[in-house]
Parts: C-alpha cells; sequence; structure tokens
C-alpha cells in the first residue's frame, strides 16, 4: 500500500506547487521519488506525470501566454534537448543533480540580490532548459530566471511555464524511453497517480487566485532555495559514500 500512497502523496503536493505557481513539479518531485524509484525511472516519471498535469491545465491558460518569449525560449530548446538526452544516457545522475542544485542555489541567489545578467531574449536559456530537461528532467530553473527577471505578471508567468512544459516534455520523454534506461515494470502502477493529479491542480489554482504579487515572489524564491537543497543534501551524501 505505502508503494503507491506515498508518491500518490508526492505527485499531490508536486501538482499543487506547479499548479499554484507555474513551475515547481520536477525540482520538488524528483528528489522524493528517487527515493522509491531508479533514478532515471524517477526522472521520466515525473516528467510523464507533469505532461498530464500541464496539459489538462492549458485550456484555462491559453490567452495569458507570453507567445513572443514561448517561441524563443522553445526554439533554443531544440538545441538542449538532444544534447540532454545524450546526458541521461552517458552521466550518472546524482553528478547531473549535484550540477542543477548548485545552479539552482547560485540563481535564486542572484533574483534575491536583484542581479541583472546578459540572458538574451530566450534562447539561450532555452538551450539550457532542454538540456536540463531530458537529462535531469527539470526544465523550470532557467526558465524561472528568465521570466522573473522580465517581470512578467504572475498569471503570465505560470501560463508560459506551463506552455512551455507541454512543448518539451513529450521531446524529453520520447528520448528518455529510447534510451532503455527506464524500468518499465515500476510505472505498473502509474495510473493511481492520475486523481492527484487533478486534486493537486484544483488545490493549486484555488491558492493561486490569493497570491499578491511581492508574496507570489517570494514564495517562488523559497521554493528554489528549499527544493534545491532538498536535491544538493541526498546528492552529496550519496557521492560521499
Amino acid at each position: 500500500m505505502m508503494d503507491i500512497l506515498y508518491p500518490f502523496l508526492v505527485v499531490l503536493i508536486s501538482v499543487l506547487i506547479q499548479s499554484s505557481t507555474g513551475f515547481g513539479f520536477a525540482i520538488i518531485a524528483i528528489p522524493l521519488l528517487m527515493l522509491q524509484f531508479e533514478p532515471h525511472t524517477a526522472i521520466f516519471l515525473s516528467g510523464a506525470i507533469s505532461l498530464v498535469s500541464c496539459y489538462s491545465a492549458l485550456p484555462s491558460i491559453w490567452r495569458t501566454i507570453e507567445r513572443a518569449t514561448l517561441f524563443r525560449v522553445f526554439t533554443g530548446s531544440l538545441i538542449g534537448l538532444p544534447l540532454g538526452g545524450f546526458l541521461y544516457f552517458t552521466m550518472p545522475v546524482e553528478w547531473l543533480k549535484l550540477l542543477v542544485s548548485l545552479c539552482i542555489l547560485a540563481a535564486t541567489a542572484f533574483m534575491i540580490k536583484q542581479v541583472v545578467f546578459p540572458l538574451g531574449k530566450g534562447r539561450r536559456i532555452g538551450i539550457v532548459s532542454g538540456a536540463l530537461t531530458t537529462s535531469v528532467g527539470m526544465p523550470g530553473p532557467p526558465l524561472i530566471l528568465l521570466l522573473t527577471m522580465q517581470g512578467l505578471n504572475k498569471q503570465a508567468f505560470r501560463s508560459t511555464s506551463i506552455a512551455f512544459y507541454c512543448l518539451v516534455y513529450p521531446i524529453s520523454l520520447t528520448f528518455q524511453w529510447i534510451s532503455d534506461r527506464v524500468v518499465a515494470q515500476s510505472l505498473i502502477h502509474a495510473y493511481w497517480y492520475i486523481p492527484a493529479i487533478f486534486i493537486g491542480q484544483w488545490l493549486g489554482s484555488a491558492l493561486h487566485k490569493q497570491f499578491n504579487p511581492v508574496w507570489f515572489r517570494r514564495i517562488t524564491f523559497l521554493l528554489l532555495l528549499a527544493t534545491a537543497l532538498n536535491a544538493l543534501i541526498p546528492s552529496l551524501m550519496t557521492l560521499y559514500h
């Protein structure tokens, strides 16, 4: 029973966070799912569940997407996605998780200090985000940095993030599946997590309406810090041992 209940709760909490903020599913879910699943399988499962969640939310956020930014980031990601697929197949996930954790911490510190980077208009961020999607299943951190520095309001921020995930996850999942690193037998109970997606979306949408811009930005920073540390500490422990 716990084999189903634990990932169900992980999915519920992660979808709730993604639905309310527009990001956070992967960086919350993957470190927790890795406690039960093999790393490559946890990354694939996280992407598949996030894709279902994003597609079901797409009709409600369609009109508030920042389409020019989305186009630039996505076209850049088409370069990064196959590069990340190569890393997914060849590199130990622990090293990739460590790198991502450090990048998230650095990005959060820079955002808090409001340091301005020459991020361009989105294509360079798209390359990095695409590579992170297929390698460690975490497309969000570079995109969050870009959208935050562009000063998008919370609705456009959320909508553009979700739309980007709808575009990159199908490509990422294809690369990951054909790599033959996913333990398909571990996914046999995945249909049990579908109700958690819709419960999490309902709760997350209700919370999203309550956020004011100041608290939205603070919650963004806190989530980034918490999830970076959540991924960093287990990675360091794994590498140490």
